[in-house]
This record gives C-alpha cells, structure tokens and sequence, in this order.
C-alpha cells in the first residue's frame, strides 16, 4: 500500500456521514455512440449534472498506461514527489487550495498549454502519457458540449457555441491526478457510520469535467434532495460533470452536481483518479447563450469574465455557493449550498487554478 508521509495530525482530517450504500446514485449512462446520444446528455445534464459516458473512444491501453504511471510516481519516496512541487501546480498533499480545506490524498495538479502539460520535473514517460490522455479526453470533451448543444435544441451552425467556449488557444485546461491511500488505522467505535473526507464537497468551477478513476470507490454525489449517494467506479467510463460556468452558459438549464471523495478505509485499496477540467480563456465572459435564450426569457446570473469567477472562487472554501454573488434570482437558481462568497474585485487576466 502508498501512504502519505507527510506529517500532519490526521484528526485535522474531517470526517463525514456515510452515503447509504443500499442507495442506488442517479447516474445515467450515456453510450455516445448511440443515435440518442444528444438528448441523453441533456436530460442527464438537466436532472443530475453527471453522467457515465462509454463507448467514448479513449483506448484502454492508453488510460491502463497513465494509471501505472501515476500510481508509480506516488510510490516513489516523499522527497522524490517534492522534487515535482511548483506551489500552486506540481504534486501536492492534504491541503486543497489556501483556505484550509485539507482532504486524505495527495496529488498532481497540472496546467495544460498549447497541447502540453507543464510538469518538466514529473517523470517522462508519466508525462508523455499524462499528454497523450488529455489529447484524448479533451476531444470526447468537445464531442460532449456539442452533444449538450444538440440536446437544448440549438440549431445545428449553433452547435459548436459550447465547444468554442473552451477552444481558444488561451483556454484555462486543468489536469488532476488524485491519489487516495487507505486511510492508516481504524475509526474509533463513536465514529461508527462515518468516513475520512478524501475531496471536500464542491461543485467544479469550470465548463465541464471528465473523470476517470481505477476501481476503488469513494465519489459520492449530491441528489437534488439533498442526500449523499455513492457512485459506482467504472475504470472503462467517462464520468461527465456539468459545470459551474455551464450552469450559467445554459441559465440554470444544466446542474453543476455537488460532489466529495470519501477516503478508502482501513484496508481497502487505494483510489487513483485523473480529472480534465475544460475552462474558458480568462478574458471569456460568462453568460446565457443567446443562442439558448427564449423570448422574454430573463438571465438567471449576471455576466463575469472567468477571470473574476477563478478569482473568487480561488478565495472561498470548497463547500461555499461559489455562485452565489452572481445570481439575480438566488430562490429561482435552487443551489444546492447555502454558504456563499462574497462579491469579487475584479482580476488580473491570469489567476491561480482553483483546484
């Protein structure tokens, strides 16, 4: 088993309540392949904010590659992992952004530009791979937001609005490979029913996400009532999360999913999951499509640039309504979180990633 070494009082670690895992979690599988594919992403989208997509075309051979590079690169000694550390970028572990949001895992956390992951220090054949997989993962990503445009009924010179949200030379593209070991001793009996936080609850900030994890389990959502569910691991699947900044692309049409990890316990396998968040340019502005708006229909959110977004998202915690500020309608945008952060100053064009 990988532990993490650093040191750190692990009753600084949250616990949370367990999901019940007799409940089945809502999560459509979309086969994009399939000639109902649009409409299956926007009803997924529209209800939950998540789906399992397959038969999305990323080869195994090449995601079975990055899983063994990344689980070596987390065995290696804990000096050799900070030789990789570029604060905020690089590897990282336990501390989740600079608010005091701390989790049971360490990771990688990597910008993408011009076809590239920035990670000279990481060993070359993870990187190569870490860049041929988000080569890969970043297509079904347009593929998805055309299907999503497709789906809400736009017409078809109008269904790649979505994509170009995220394809300029200048977008904001994350990389995140999470590395969760078990969690090192057992609960005590008064704590019975709960588990070790991995990932703090949130919703993502960016356009969209794709996530692809080994088989050990841990990600739970956020039902639209409220209750916590966990999510079957799926190595063979895409698992396709909506947004923040798509919520607001669509007004409220698609749910950004509130989502947390939950820690392997004591003896189970470690969990291994690598994440793409696809984000616009810092200068893109963030409003309901046009395209998309009926008439008379009124905008849910006031318009920001991602710039401002990141900026203040950067300073809340995990768990806060990172939306919040921006909503005109707070009762009509039904967010799942009643923490909210405070209004933004405006941001200089190139901000720290989220997370």
């Amino acid at each position: 088993m990988v532990g993490i070494t650093v040191p750190m009082s692990m009753d600084k670690i949250p616990l949370v309540k367990c999901a019940n895992a007799a409940a089945a979690a809502a999560v459509p599988t979309v086969d994009l392949s399939a000639p109902g594919a649009a409409a299956a992403v926007e009803q997924a989208c529209r209800s939950v904010g998540i789906f399992r997509a397959i038969n999305h075309g990323v080869p195994t051979a090449l995601t079975d590659a990055l899983e063994a590079g990344a689980a070596a690169f987390f065995a290696l000694p804990h000096k050799k992992k900070l030789e990789a550390s570029a604060n905020p970028l690089g590897y990282g572990s336990k501390s989740i952004g600079r608010n005091g949001d701390v989790g049971w895992l360490e990771y990688i956390l990597l910008s993408v530009g011009s076809g590239s992951v920035a990670a000279a220090s990481l060993p070359p054949s993870l990187r190569a791979a870490l860049e041929e997989y988000t080569d890969a993962v970043r297509e079904v990503g347009a593929r998805v937001l055309e299907l999503m445009a497709e789906g809400l009924g736009l017409a078809e010179e109008n269904r790649g609005v979505l994509r170009r949200v995220v394809a300029s030379d200048e977008a904001d593209e994350i990389v995140r490979v999470n590395h969760y070991p078990p969690w090192p001793c057992p609960l005590a009996a008064g704590q019975r029913g709960r588990g070790v936080t991995g990932f703090g609850e949130h919703t993502d900030p960016q356009v969209i996400s794709l996530l692809r994890s080994n088989r050990t389990g841990g990600l739970q959502i956020m039902l639209p009532d409220g209750r916590w569910v966990p999510v079957a691991p799926d190595p063979d699947s895409l698992f396709v999360n909506v947004g923040d900044s798509l919520r607001v692309l669509t007004n409220g049409r698609f749910h950004s999913v509130k989502h947390r990890v939950v820690a392997p316990a004591e003896g189970e396998q470690s969990r291994l999951s690598v994440i793409y968040f696809g984000g616009p340019a810092p200068t893109q502005r963030i409003a309901p499509l046009p395209e998309l708006m009926r008439e008379g229909e009124l905008s849910m959110y006031r318009d920001f640039t991602w710039a401002e977004y990141k900026k203040a998202a950067y300073k809340s915690r995990l768990g806060d309504n990172r939306l919040g500020p921006f909503e005109l309608f707070p009762s009509a945008a039904q967010d799942c979180s009643s923490n909210a952060v405070q209004p933004p100053a405006p941001a200089p064009p190139h901000v720290a990633p989220v997370h």
